[in-house]
């Protein structure tokens, strides 16, 4: 018997959506929660660093390299996870990645050995390999069409709030041990969650009617463009290395903040790198905040452009730490906040040109291609600007922020300008 006629089960179809406004918001809140913790477990050695440093367990390099092997290994695995979002079930994927991460954490909760940690957090990159596209393949396809737009907003700052989160975490916890089992805890309470949802929105699941063709089926566009001409000629690629760089510029300000902080002023100790650091998250959720309900579209109609706005803006602040140090706290903090507004406007931005490839049926290696990116952004920060601070200071690691910035900005102008092309020659 065909599975249409059994009726949908969500662990194996694909092209399904709801039609019910009233539980897809509540599934898009469930899968926002379930987002904003995953992202919180991800940052559990940032939110731990300043602690793991200040006690002498872990130099920062050593910290740093563990971090930039699960970015290493998560950054390809987001290609393959972008794939798999497209022709299997995202809700299952999900599931894979959260049952997998919670054991990760749980191992190093139970055993601090250097190597032991390491190999952890390796497996922890490759088994979330799903996680990313297949919320966005959820957001962007299984909820109701005329909901999706807004809740690609509402999902582009789970992640600064499960930043936001672990640092709260941090500060809260009297050991940074602690910070693994609470995360091993929180993953496997979701992983147990999403099975029983599952259940309750098999029956309220519908067939997708019509598969996408073609562009021209949908938006016009020609249709003899293989997938690599299209993410070349439409600036997806360069888009995507930009959205690299920025991972790397706004991960220096949101993710070492504490550190730089403690080890740039003598009476900023760890606890305190880590609250004067919520206020650099929570400029990233105002950034979010500002750009879609203030920004676009109604100011800003072109993603694109809108990008190169905010990384032009973001390049005094930039300048004005290089005097890290020798400022007063209050301009570095302040300057920290601005590029971490900056940067997360830029991301809302940039999740909304991963978003018109829906219409391709690419949107989730779309999703993967790009986190790919991102990932490799934070793979850099977390090794080679600590490397970089290690060597020759924290000032060293400022002029690097600038010379990423101006490169993203003339980077991000040749994107406009494939865009104008693109728009002009195919539809």
């Amino acid at each position: 018997m065909m599975r249409s006629e059994l009726g949908i089960d969500i662990e194996h179809d694909v092209n399904i959506h709801l039609e019910n406004r009233k539980e897809s918001r509540y599934f898009f809140a469930f899968i926002w929660l379930l987002y904003a913790v995953v992202y919180m477990t991800k940052n559990c050695y940032n939110g731990a660093m300043a602690g793991i440093v200040e006690a002498g367990i872990l130099t920062k390099s050593q910290t740093g390299l563990i971090t930039s092997v699960f970015y290493l290994l998560y950054a390809p695995m987001q290609i393959v996870g972008g794939k798999a979002a497209d022709k299997y079930s995202p809700e299952k994927l999900i599931k894979v990645g959260l049952i997998g991460a919670a054991l990760a954490n749980l191992v190093i909760y139970l055993n601090q050995n250097y190597y032991v940690m390491m190999g952890a957090w390796a497996f922890n990159a490759v088994i979330q390999f799903g996680v990313w596209p297949s919320v966005f393949k959820i957001i962007s396809s299984q909820l109701v069409r005329s909901d999706r737009k807004t809740m690609i907003f509402y999902i582009s700052f789970a992640g600064s709030m499960g930043l936001l989160l672990s640092y709260m975490v941090a500060a809260m916890l009297p050991d940074w041990r602690m910070n693994f089992s609470v995360s091993a805890a929180v993953l496997a309470v979701f992983a147990i969650a999403l099975h029983i949802y599952e259940k309750h929105l098999n029956p309220l699941m519908k067939w997708d009617r019509v598969a996408v063709k073609s562009a021209a089926g949908t938006a016009g566009v020609q249709t003899n463009l293989s997938t690599f001409k299209l993410f070349l000629f439409s600036g997806f690629f360069v888009m995507a290395f930009v959205h690299f760089l920025r991972g790397i510029i706004g991960q220096v300000v949101t993710s070492l903040s504490p550190v730089m902080l403690m080890e740039s002023y003598e009476n900023v100790p760890a606890y305190m790198g880590n609250l004067l650091n919520l206020l650099v998250v929570g400029a990233g959720i105002a950034g979010t905040l500002l750009m879609k309900l203030v920004l676009y579209p109604k100011y800003i109609r072109s993603e694109a452009k809108g990008v190169l706005l905010t990384l032009v803006v973001a390049l005094p602040c930039a300048l004005i730490l290089r005097g890290i140090g020798s400022i007063n706290i209050a301009q570095a903090v302040l300057s920290l906040c601005g590029i971490s507004l900056l940067s997360s406007a830029g991301t809302l931005l940039n999740t909304y040109f991963t978003a018109n490839y829906v219409k391709y049926g690419k949107n989730g290696l779309a999703a993967g291609i790009s986190n790919s990116l991102s990932a490799l952004g934070f793979m850099a920060n977390s090794y080679g600007m600590l490397k970089i601070s290690e060597v020759s200071g924290w000032r060293a690691v400022m002029d690097a922020n600038v010379v990423l910035v101006i490169l993203a900005v003339v980077l991000t102008v040749v994107v406009v300008w494939q865009c104008m092309k693109f728009k002009e020659k195919y539809e």
